[in-house]
């Protein structure tokens, strides 16, 4: 569906021409506020007139949601740019929802420190990276994006600026509303701003990499190299038209300690050293655009399983033809490719990862089967809660209608 929609009532900011492709719609309006209270009043103009709204960062997974026909603007939040505040002395840092995570990532550096957050996608910014809670393969060093959240900001469904949090841990009184952001695709409110907690830099980091057969036994003792102390990330790489696999190492640490984790590694595998972004770019091909009008029966999944289930479900995508795979053994995370049969398949897959304690987020589908595969997939218990939250902070339903929560019953996808 194409929207033009006409510009909101009750707001001075004109949107700009700019045409923006998701599942379910085509926008050719955004507004790209650049104050916090501008944006609050297109937000609160959207709720008096029931207008849906997409909240837009540097589109790196914009393609990662449901279908959705209830959007009519566009809303960017790459005008709230920069850093407010940065101490050195403490390892804190507050910066705007709009700045680029490579800029922060510069900042904090030029000090001794490390910005622990790590998603895909070279243009993806602090607010984006929060709502979509997505992570790398560092996140075996850095931990989930809420672990590294002192403080939000954010702008609820009704245009009320709200704060949660602050700078330091004993601001958080009552529930932690900061972490209910955190991987809630702006659903329930746009984030504006952030204080974060920093890490100390390495003194020392390294990377390498190998070739490595791809039986389960040579799988198995890749993944238990990710118990090594100083390993930031290990990543391994297999495609249907390749004989061997790829694995590539990251270690970052102390330099004795980091001298220790590499001789083992060398009587464990054939390694040799590699650029130094070799991982930022295996990270960052996972970024999820939009590809209007993908055809046949192309799939990208993410999988997330218990690690000693990693390898079997491995092997669960091999058997069914997956053409490439890239994937975080220290994390259980399995990001694939294939070619699948059609949506009957996708349920099998997604069946043997909760058979597992895991999940499947079905990153790109065919335009076809969006209305019968569902993206995320649903937890059990979970649908009323989301809905009563939902009701809680977007009571108009304007905050990306229908792309995290399911949409009603009777016309739910499976």
């Amino acid at each position: 569906m194409s929207a033009v929609a006409a510009p909101l009532e009750g707001t001075v900011l004109t949107p700009r021409p700019a045409r923006i492709d998701v599942p379910g719609a085509t926008l050719e309006r955004i507004y790209v506020p650049e104050s916090v209270e501008a944006l609050g009043e297109i937000v609160a103009a959207a709720s008096a007139t029931r207008a849906g709204l997409l909240i837009v960062g540097g589109r790196t997974r914009l393609g990662c949601a449901r279908p959705s026909a209830r959007l009519d603007h566009g809303l960017a939040t790459t005008g709230l740019n920069g850093v407010d505040e940065f101490e050195p002395d403490e390892g804190v840092l507050h910066a705007a929802a709009g700045t680029p995570i490579a800029k922060l990532r510069e900042v904090v550096a030029s000090e001794g420190w490390e910005l622990p957050l790590d998603p895909p996608g070279r243009h993806a910014t602090l607010g984006g990276t929060i709502a979509t809670a997505a992570t790398g393969p560092r996140a075996q060093a850095f931990g989930r994006v809420s672990d590294a959240i002192l403080g939000l900001e954010v702008v609820d469904g009704e245009g009320v600026v709200t704060k949660c949090g602050g700078r330091v841990v004993k601001n958080v009184t009552g529930y932690d509303l900061a972490k209910l952001h955190c991987g809630a695709y702006g659903s329930l409110g746009v984030i504006t701003g952030a204080w974060l907690r920093l890490r100390p830099a390495a003194a020392i980091r390294e990377v390498h990499r190998g070739s490595t057969g791809l039986d389960r036994e040579t799988f198995e003792r890749v993944r238990a190299a990710t118990r090594l102390a100083t390993v930031r990330a290990i990543v391994w790489i297999e495609s249907d038209d390749e004989p061997e696999g790829e694995v590539v190492i990251e270690l970052g640490g102390s330099e004795a300690g980091v001298a220790h984790d590499r001789a083992t590694l060398m009587e464990r595998f054939d390694l040799e050293p590699s650029r130094e972004d070799r991982i930022d770019l295996l990270r960052d091909a996972r970024a999820v655009g939009f590809d209007d009008g993908q055809s046949g029966g192309h799939v990208r999944l993410r999988a997330r399983v218990l690690g000693s289930r990693c390898a079997a479900y491995r092997d669960r995508l091999r058997s069914v033809g997956a053409k490439r795979l890239s994937i975080d053994p220290g994390l259980g995370v399995l990001t694939a490719e294939l070619d699948a049969e059609g949506p009957e398949a996708l349920d099998a897959l997604r069946a043997a990862a909760e058979s597992g304690q895991g999940l499947v987020v079905f990153e790109r589908l065919p335009e076809a089967w969006r209305s019968q595969v569902d993206v995320f997939g649903e937890v059990a218990g979970t649908e009323a809660l989301l809905a009563g939250l939902k009701a809680r902070f977007d009571p108009a339903d304007v905050l990306n209608p229908g792309r995290l929560l399911a949409p009603p019953s009777g016309g739910s996808p499976r």
